[in-house]
């Protein structure tokens, strides 16, 4: 009923305006007597009110819908602006007394001005039918399931945009169908991981314990070794759930960081000392190299700790005997870049772009550890890019197959 109300109220306003401009043109032609101006006026009043009232009855009801489509609402349209011109030329014909034979010349003439009216408003018609038809088309083909349905874009106008807009939705569905289907074969990669990885310390726990329950390792000192390794391996279960609920945490978008001034030379440091053992047992070289003027930066010390933990254990896994693992931070502007760098085997141009995606261990996961130093589930990169963003940085990495790889993050200075 509002819209009703709105649309009358329009009307109304758009034939008060149309009639003033009409008259004031009136006033200005010399061959118009101005005692026939409100004449002239009362009579425009009447057919124009008619003539709107039936329009508004057409358009409105959706009459001229029923009978073609948008054909039959375009020469609809004709028609009744044709309608509206008859009228105006009886009534004015009337008004001026015109002869039988001048009147019915004027009225063939206008027969044959409708005609043609009639005749480009269905050729327009057509046109527009046709193109509204492929769109139709498209977007039947689209609910069928074919993401990959095009229409083919043709003019300026409002269809034109209408295809060019559908054009966008279809592949912009072809690319969430294609990162569902990456993102599911990335659930089912870590479910297949996580399930390996859980299962390989909970046999070795079962057993170790089972043995000292079982009276197998009756003597104290090997007791006392087979519940260390029973201890480590529920360390590493533990290591493992609290990857998955930090990981969790941050596909979630709920990790949100309590960020400090802090020491970030002081950070690596004890960094390296924890380092240092595991190193020298592998026979590989831990060098830190660190600017006097970084500190000091923005920061959560524990987490942070965690994402040199993961790429210094990545590195070591990747870096033979007599190599070096590096781990440099100097200022650059309003950040201060850290790189972890190491001389290991280096990453496939392949691998690359996908190393920071959750599960992904790289092809060389099967005979090799995973390219990765937090749980062997492939979550540590994963989680140091969470970890890092979360600092308000990024991360990336360069890498060189047979030539090592060098991961840098930046971090925000205080």
């Amino acid at each position: 009923m509002k819209t009703l109300i709105k649309t009358i109220a329009i009307s109304l306003l758009f034939l008060a305006g149309a009639l003033g401009i009409t008259l004031g043109f009136a006033y200005l032609l010399p061959a118009i007597p101005t005692a026939d101006i409100p004449v002239i006026g009362r009579l425009l009043l009447i057919i124009g009110s008619v003539v709107g009232v039936l329009a508004i009855l057409l358009v409105r009801t959706m009459m001229l819908g029923h009978f073609g489509g948008v054909r039959g609402q375009i020469v609809g349209a004709g028609l009744v602006g044709s309608f509206l011109l008859v009228g105006m030329v009886v009534a004015g014909a009337r008004a001026m007394f015109l002869s039988g034979h001048d009147l019915s010349l004027l009225l063939t003439m206008l027969l044959f001005a409708a005609l043609l009216v009639v005749g480009v408003s269905m050729y327009g018609a057509a046109l527009m039918g046709r193109r509204i038809e492929r769109v139709r088309a498209g977007t039947a083909r689209l609910a069928s399931g074919e993401l990959d349905a095009e229409i083919s874009v043709e003019g300026r106008d409002e269809i034109a945009g209408l295809a060019e807009d559908f054009n966008r939705m279809s592949l912009a569905l072809q690319e969430a169908k294609s990162r569902e289907k990456e993102m599911e074969e990335a659930r089912r990669d870590l479910i297949a991981a996580v399930a390996h990885d859980l299962r390989t310390p909970l046999a070795s726990t079962r057993a170790l314990i089972e043995a000292v329950t079982d009276g197998v390792a009756s003597d104290p000192e090997l007791q006392a070794r087979y519940l260390s390794s029973a201890q480590g391996e529920i360390s590493h279960l533990s290591q493992l759930v609290e990857d998955l609920f930090e990981l969790a945490r941050i596909d979630a978008g709920v990790l949100q960081l309590n960020l400090e001034r802090a020491s970030l030379h002081d950070l690596i440091s004890d960094t390296l000392s924890s380092f240092q053992g595991q190193a020298q047992e592998q026979g590989v070289r831990l060098v830190g190299e660190v600017s006097s003027n970084v500190d000091s930066v923005l920061m959560n010390p524990p987490k942070l700790q965690r994402v040199f933990h993961n790429l210094i254990s990545n590195a070591l896994h990747h870096t033979p005997t007599d190599g070096t693992i590096a781990l440099r931070a100097e200022p650059n502007g309003e950040v201060v870049r850290v790189e972890v760098a190491d001389t290991g085997r280096g990453i496939s141009s392949e691998d690359l772009p996908r190393i920071f995606e959750r599960s992904f261990r790289g092809e060389q996961s099967r005979t090799r550890p995973p390219i990765d130093g937090a749980s062997g589930a492939g979550l540590g990169l994963a989680i140091a890019r969470g970890l890092i963003e979360a600092h308000g940085g990024a991360i990336s990495v360069e890498s060189q197959p047979g030539r090592g790889s060098c991961f840098r993050f930046t971090l925000r200075r205080a």
